[in-house]
């Protein structure tokens, strides 16, 4: 189900946890560049921050990431189910020293897209996340035809930045393990849980059924039939 609303609130703003990437669309000469910066922090009436992007992803756009430029903000907020947010500002300085950082007037209104088409379903499965970095035990919290979130234990988890491919494997109780395929879309940190959002290949929808099954839950609430 696809959803879109505004809303002039700042709760939405609080949903972004620091750290977190967000997509920053800049406006060019002839259409817009959009790239991946992380989001800093946020003070209440005041503004936002933004890492300064790579000068390598920039390019020309560096161009116009100055005071007073036109920006499009998008990111995924957390605890919401699959809750996009996106928002126009201005930019209201760009500083240089200590660090690089963008400093984003506060938005009059912000947009929310819900783009998951299924339901989650809350789950305790015991599963391994293996990616080309390392192999984690962990929980999977919730789970979908086309995506899951799984919880782990450790305040810095080695996962990789650039190669998002991932598997979850289950044990299954049947003898086979269940093995999805996916790419890691999201981290976040609360005390001492990571939680990984996860966007599942297409062709894993008759596995997550399988596994489903197995542990006798209703397929129904997925309206996978």
């Amino acid at each position: 189900m696809y959803k879109s609303k505004s809303s002039s609130g700042e709760q939405k703003i609080e949903l972004i946890s620091v750290g977190n990437m967000v997509d920053l669309e800049i406006f060019l000469a002839a259409g817009s560049k959009r790239i991946k910066t992380e989001f800093v922090g946020y003070l209440p009436g005041q503004y936002l921050i933004l890492n300064y992007p790579v000068q390598k992803q920039l390019g020309k756009a560096a161009e116009q990431v100055k005071e007073g430029a036109s920006v499009i903000v998008r990111a995924v907020a957390d605890h919401s189910d699959g809750q996009i947010i996106a928002f126009k500002t201005d930019i209201k300085a760009v500083a240089y020293t200590p660090t690089k950082l963008i400093f984003l007037f506060p938005p009059q209104r912000i947009q929310s897209h819900c783009l998951r088409h299924h339901v989650r379903i809350p789950t305790l499965i015991p599963a391994t996340l293996m990616t080309s970095r390392s192999t984690c035990d962990g929980v999977i919290k919730d789970i979908s035809p086309t995506g899951l979130q799984f919880s782990l234990r450790g305040a810095k988890v080695d996962l990789p930045l650039h190669d998002k491919s991932c598997h979850v494997v289950i044990a299954g109780k049947k003898k086979e393990p269940i093995r999805l395929a996916g790419e890691m879309c999201s981290t976040t940190h609360h005390d001492e849980l990571a939680m990984v959002g996860i966007k599942l290949l297409s062709q894993e929808e008759k596995k997550v059924e399988a596994l489903l099954q197995e542990y006798l839950i209703d397929l129904a609430a997925l309206d996978m039939r």
